[in-house]
């Protein structure tokens, strides 16, 4: 004799592959509907991290200047920064990320911005931007930056759109400045002096669009890598 149960739940499957089928092509539908791909909303999640990031410690190192700190004395110290940068609570209100200085929470960039090991902010004041500030080519004319280098294409092709840089689909421009090092170690008193001068990003033919820019993204073409960069503060 057949039993009865069996059959129900035989039917009970044939709905849950019939709903899932329809949940997958609803989901389709929509992705194709809405023009983007999943892969395409991630990087310009992480794109737009990056740029607000590097707003949040611009607009934390012009806080630090207004109470009085110079910027040759801006600390960019933290117990899971670089041991250049200094040593974390020394000078609490000359540093960005002490609540009792800039207020900014240390991070590394969004994992999904580049491929491989995890991305590092670097800050950096031995490259000046071009039409940026004073422009020469010493270290009274470099800029204190962020910088954050390894990024995917996509994601900085992204980021320069936000800035209103380009397309999408443009190339990035391509840039021979490579701002990873050396760190930018403030001094209270200014002696050592921490800016130098190594290079000046938007000096380039093919990084023409980079000039007079406080913020965008190019191809490195000695590491080729990508590289995005802030200015935290002009000089």
């Amino acid at each position: 004799m057949r039993n009865p149960e069996s059959g129900s739940a035989i039917f009970y499957i044939f709905i849950a592959v019939a709903m899932l089928a329809a949940l997958s092509f609803a989901v389709s539908q929509s992705s194709r509907s809405s023009g983007k791909s999943l892969t395409e909303d991630r990087a310009q999640l992480a794109a737009s991290e990056v740029i607000s990031y590097g707003d949040t410690v611009a607009k934390s190192v012009g806080q630090l200047r207004l109470r009085g700190t110079p910027d040759y004395a801006v600390l960019f110290s933290h117990i899971n920064a670089n041991a250049t940068y200094g040593v974390y609570d020394t000078e609490p209100r000359a540093e960005v990320f002490n609540p009792q200085g800039g207020g900014v929470i240390y991070r590394r960039a969004p994992d999904l911005a580049g491929i491989g090991a995890p991305l590092v902010y670097n800050y950096i004041g031995a490259y000046a931007v071009d039409d940026i500030g004073t422009t020469c080519t010493t270290a009274d004319c470099s800029e204190l930056l962020m910088t954050v280098q390894g990024l995917r294409k996509e994601v900085c092709q992204l980021a320069n759109k936000l800035l209103g840089l380009g397309e999408a689909t443009d190339e990035p421009p391509q840039e021979a400045a490579e701002p990873v090092t050396p760190y930018f170690a403030g001094a209270a008193t200014g002696t050592p002096v921490p800016y130098t001068y190594v290079d000046t990003i938007g000096d380039d033919v093919g990084s023409s669009p980079l000039r007079g820019k406080t913020a965008g993204c190019y191809f490195n073409s000695g590491s080729t890598s990508y590289i995005y960069f802030q200015v935290l503060l002009a000089r």
